[in-house]
């Protein structure tokens, strides 16, 4: 009895001291500010600039609000600047300083919101010339507004891109570097959302908010080669019952069949308020294998044979 009693009294103390070294480890002078030593530096790790080289074309969601920056071709593009856009590059290392347009679905607040910030952002990486931003009727009192609230030198202001060529049908040519092009379907009218479609090297990415109209949709993808798009930007109102100002899920539905896209990104659902019936129609409907629904950080990428998408980590 007395050999056991050792035996358990030396298990007790074991255990004991490794627990006790566990705790004095976890608890030792300094141990919290390690921990946050190391979280700072996995943030400035996520942040730090990544910028595209010539050959990619990718686009990634970067807010809850209208915010796609799409790099093409070693360009830059960001569509829509929502509230939070400025911060959502920032985080993901997607805030640079040869931003080279800013193209706006439309000049409703949540569109245009982070203008200043995505101009103040930009210059603080870098910038040194004003940034172009294109968009539909009503374009100049939104930027003249937004130069209203941008102090100082005048790198850190944004100037109105002019719109190149009204094509018709194929859309009007909104930014052209001759290797990279930006057109837009629609927005002819005061209220009425633009659709861009980005075409790269025979490829071309469709991306639409959640005002646009289907037909806009099925036009921007009309007569491209491969072609894939993100649907919905920007919106968490997508649902496939709820009463919105937004398209209605099954009219996108019937709009990306008939694009035939070759994938597709829907980010018209935030986490938080994510509504299960609009998921589950996507994936009923297209089984899963041309779309995703994705949230803030999800991306789409057109550089390899068949497009692929990751989603938000």
């Amino acid at each position: 009895m007395k050999f056991r009693r050792d035996i358990l009294l030396l298990g007790a103390v074991a255990v004991a001291a490794i627990v006790g070294g566990t705790l004095l480890l976890i608890l030792r002078p300094g141990a919290g500010i390690d921990g946050f030593v190391n979280a700072e530096k996995a943030r400035v790790t996520a942040a730090r600039p990544n910028p595209a080289n010539a050959e990619a074309f990718r686009a990634t969601i970067c807010s809850d609000e209208p915010c796609v920056l799409v790099e093409a071709g070693g360009l830059a593009i960001l569509v829509g600047a929502g509230e939070g856009a400025a911060d959502g590059l920032r985080a993901r290392g997607l805030m640079r300083a040869d931003l080279d347009a800013v193209v706006l679905p439309g000049m409703g607040l949540d569109a245009i919101a982070g203008l200043p910030g995505v101009a103040q952002g930009s210059l603080t990486v870098g910038r040194r010339e004003p940034l172009k931003v294109y968009g539909p009727q009503g374009i100049v009192p939104v930027v003249d507004g937004a130069n209203l609230l941008l102090a100082g030198e005048p790198s850190s202001r944004l100037s109105v891109g002019t719109d190149k060529e009204d094509q018709g049908l194929e859309g009007i040519v909104v930014f052209d570097s001759g290797v990279v092009a930006v057109r837009a379907f629609g927005g002819r009218g005061p209220d009425e959302q633009r659709v861009y479609r980005v075409d790269f090297e025979g490829k071309s990415l469709v991306i639409a908010g959640c005002r646009s109209r289907a037909e806009q949709i099925v036009s921007a993808a009309r007569g491209t080669q491969s072609t894939a798009a993100i649907l919905a930007a920007g919106s968490d109102r997508l649902s496939a019952g709820a009463e919105s100002e937004c398209l209605a899920v099954s009219d996108v539905l019937e709009a990306a069949m008939q694009a035939r896209f070759d994938a597709i990104l829907l980010s018209a659902l935030k986490p938080s308020t994510a509504i299960s019936g609009a998921a589950e129609a996507w994936r009923d409907v297209l089984r899963g294998e041309k779309a995703v629904v994705g949230a803030v950080g999800a991306t789409i990428d057109l550089s390899p044979v068949k497009p692929t998408i990751t989603e938000a980590r």
